[in-house]
């Protein structure tokens, strides 16, 4: 996940409109295990969950990801383009 991340076109976008969060998934907090079970065949990690300000969840999903896959989601939460 940090080669995606730290991708060129990725991180410029997550800096500027997100806040990120890394939680333990063995010992994850109540509210993070209920953001999880919205993930529809969440089956490996990691997971990538998107919520807004209030943490209400947006989007999301399980499993590694490429640039351009993370980068299409980030821009329909952001409504921006390439």
């Amino acid at each position: 996940m940090e080669g995606v991340v730290s991708h060129p076109q990725v991180a410029p976008i997550l800096q500027e409109h997100f806040v990120g969060l890394a939680a333990d998934a063995d010992a994850a907090e109540p509210d993070v295990v209920q953001l999880a079970m919205k993930l529809e065949g969440a089956m490996m990690l990691p997971f990538v969950i998107f919520t807004d300000g209030q943490g209400e969840f947006l989007d999301g999903y399980s499993g590694t990801t490429t640039p351009p896959y993370f980068l299409k989601t980030i821009q329909k939460l952001t409504g921006l383009t390439s």
